[in-house]
């Protein structure tokens, strides 16, 4: 597990979604300007790219275990053409922690880990296949939207986000757990993120088996808390 740190600056100049799996924007009007982001996201994508009904905010925790967005996959629901999570921070500091070009190698990952910092009004875009994970904040003030694009003729293979309005505020806390289960999430990415997908779609009953197993994965920043 490598990792190396890298600012904005260079990763807006040097990443690109078809290289990379994703790309960095910045501008500090974002977080104020809703009209003027998507507009400059949009502008990253092809022709007939739309944003999805769907809208999720994150405040004060990261999920920092490393994940594909396994809700709005392309190679799990066999869209036409990639998927797209788009997220835009409000607070400057340690933002993202991505694997680069790792959505042409689903579902293994073999390239190293690069962990951006930058401001407020940092936007990553990235493939949703891409494996990603927060970082961790040592528990600094956090704030995060995220929203996800499609190709407009694969809006009916992703119904199922439609409509979704999540505003997430939870507790932060720092353990020798979280740090190991972020190493842990890398090294076992294939089976967490390959085989047992199915169970992190949709939250069941800590009662149950699955959903005993399911407490052992970070489910909640998928779709279902």
């Amino acid at each position: 597990m490598v990792e190396f740190d890298e600012n904005i600056v260079d990763s807006i100049l040097m990443r690109s979604i078809k290289k990379d799996g994703f790309c960095v924007l910045y501008n500090p009007i974002y977080g104020n300007n809703e009209i003027v982001l998507k507009a400059d996201i949009l502008k990253q994508l092809p022709k007939d790219y739309v944003f999805i009904d769907y809208v999720y905010k994150i405040n004060n925790v990261s999920l920092s275990t490393f994940h594909r967005d396994v809700t709005s996959s392309q190679n799990n629901y066999k869209t036409n053409y990639p998927v797209y999570t788009a997220i835009l921070y409000k607070y400057n500091g340690d933002l993202l922690s991505l694997c680069p070009a790792s959505n042409r190698t689903y579902p293994f990952a073999w390239s190293h880990i690069y962990n951006i910092t930058g401001n407020s009004g940092t936007v990553f875009l990235f493939n949703c296949d891409l494996l990603h994970a927060g970082q961790i904040n040592n528990c600094r003030e956090r704030e995060v939207i995220q929203y996800k694009l499609c190709h407009k003729s694969d809006l009916i293979k992703l119904e199922h986000l439609k409509g979704i309005r999540t505003h997430k505020t939870d507790i932060c806390s720092n353990s020798f757990y979280n740090q190991v289960m972020r190493k842990l999430s890398y090294y076992f990415e294939f089976p967490i993120n390959y085989i047992f997908y199915p169970i992190m779609i949709k939250r069941e009953n800590t009662n149950t088996i699955i959903g005993s197993l399911q407490s052992f994965i970070p489910l909640s920043y998928y779709n279902n808390t």
